[in-house]
C-alpha cells in the first residue's frame, strides 16, 4: 500500500474514533437531581375515594341549582352534603331573613370556599409537580439533541472534506496504476459510512423515574400514592351517560398511543419500551425523552380541567348567593 493511501486510512480510523459517543458529565446533575418531587406519598385506601357520583342519591336541589360537573368534582372534594345544607340554610334566610340564619349561612360559604380554595391548591401542587418533571425532561431532551446536532455538524464537514481530499488524490495518483481506483473506492466508502453515522446519530442517557406518576395511570391502581384521592377519583370517573364511556384516565392512555411511540415494535420491543416508560427508568433516546414530556404534558393538561371544574362550582355558588335559588 502507497505512504499517502496509508495515510489515509490511518486518517479515517482516527475520525471513526473520533466521533465514537462519550459520557457526558455535564448531563449527570439533571438526571441525578429534581427538585420537582417532594418525599411525599398519598397514604389512603380504596374505601376513603369517594363512590361515583352517578351511584349516590342526590337531593333534587342540588340537581336543580348545579351542573354534573360541577357536582361530580364536589363528590370528588366531598361536599355534596355541605352543599345540601349551604342551600337549605340559604332557604331559610330567604324565608326568615334573622341575624342568626344570616350567621348561620355565611358559615356555611365560607366553609364552603375554603374547601374549594384547598381543592385549588391540592391541584395546583399536582400540576405543578407534573409541569416541573415534564420540564426537567424537556432540558435532557435538548441537551442531547444538541450534542446530536454538533456530532452531525462534524460528521457532515468530515464528509465533505474526504470527498474534496479523494477528488485531489484521485488525480495525483491517476496515472500510477490501481492507486487512484484504490482511494476512489476508500473515499466512497468513508463517505457512504459518514452519511450512514448521521443517520444513525443518536445520543442515549440513563434516566430513572422511581417517582413515577405515568405508571399509575397506565397501571390503574385502585389507590394512589401519588395523586391525592379528590384527583384519582376525578381521573377514573366515567359518566354513564355519555356514548363513550370511558374515564379522563383511560383517555389519556389513548392520547398516548396516538403518539405512535409503540407503533411498528415488534411484542418484544414493545415489552421493554413499556417496561422502560412505566418503570422505574432506562435507558432512553433522545427521541423517547421528548415523548414522555409530551406524555407528562398530556396528564398535566387533564388535571387542570379539574381547575375549570371546580370555577364552574365557584360560579354557581355565587349564583346562588346573589339569591338566584331554583327551587325543585
Amino acid at each position: 500500500m502507497r505512504p499517502g493511501l496509508f495515510g489515509l486510512y490511518l486518517s479515517l480510523v482516527f475520525l471513526f474514533a473520533s466521533c465514537a459517543s462519550v459520557q457526558d458529565s455535564n448531563i449527570n446533575l439533571r438526571l441525578d437531581k429534581s427538585n420537582c418531587f417532594q418525599e411525599f406519598f398519598y397514604d389512603y385506601q380504596e374505601d376513603q375515594i369517594p363512590a361515583p357520583l352517578h351511584s349516590l342519591s342526590l337531593p333534587e336541589s342540588l340537581q336543580k341549582n348545579f351542573s354534573k360537573n360541577s357536582l361530580n368534582v364536589a363528590n370528588a372534594m366531598g361536599i355534596l352534603e355541605l352543599l345540601e345544607r349551604y342551600i337549605i340554610s340559604l332557604e331559610a334566610f330567604y324565608a326568615n331573613p334573622t341575624l342568626e340564619n344570616r350567621i348561620s349561612h355565611l358559615e356555611l360559604y365560607q366553609k364552603l370556599s375554603q374547601r374549594i380554595g384547598f381543592a385549588e391548591l391540592e391541584i395546583s401542587s399536582e400540576s405543578a409537580e407534573l409541569g416541573c418533571e415534564e420540564e426537567r425532561i424537556d432540558q435532557i431532551a435538548n441537551y442531547l439533541k444538541a450534542k446530536e446536532g454538533d456530532t452531525d455538524t462534524k460528521l457532515t464537514v468530515s464528509s465533505i472534506i474526504i470527498g474534496a481530499a479523494g477528488a485531489i488524490l484521485t488525480t495525483v495518483y491517476l496515472d500510477q496504476g490501481n492507486t487512484g481506483e484504490y482511494i476512489a473506492l476508500a473515499t466512497g466508502i468513508a463517505g457512504a459510512t459518514l452519511g450512514v453515522m448521521i443517520l444513525v446519530n443518536k445520543k442515549k442517557v440513563t434516566f430513572n423515574h422511581e417517582r413515577n406518576h405515568l405508571q399509575e395511570i397506565w397501571e390503574g391502581p385502585t389507590a394512589s400514592k401519588y395523586f391525592p384521592a379528590s384527583v384519582w377519583y376525578y381521573l377514573n370517573y366515567i359518566y354513564p351517560e355519555k356514548e363513550v364511556q370511558i374515564s379522563k384516565r383511560e383517555e389519556i392512555i389513548e392520547k398516548w398511543m396516538g403518539l405512535g411511540i409503540f407503533d411498528s415494535l415488534n411484542p418484544k420491543e414493545k415489552k421493554e419500551l413499556v417496561g422502560k416508560f412505566f418503570g422505574s427508568g432506562g435507558i432512553y433516546l433522545s427521541d423517547e425523552l421528548v415523548e414522555r414530556a409530551s406524555m407528562y404534558d398530556q396528564l398535566g393538561s387533564q388535571i387542570n380541567l379539574m381547575m375549570q371544574d371546580l370555577k364552574s362550582l365557584s360560579r354557581e355558588l355565587e349564583v346562588l348567593q346573589a339569591g338566584k335559588i331554583s327551587k325543585p
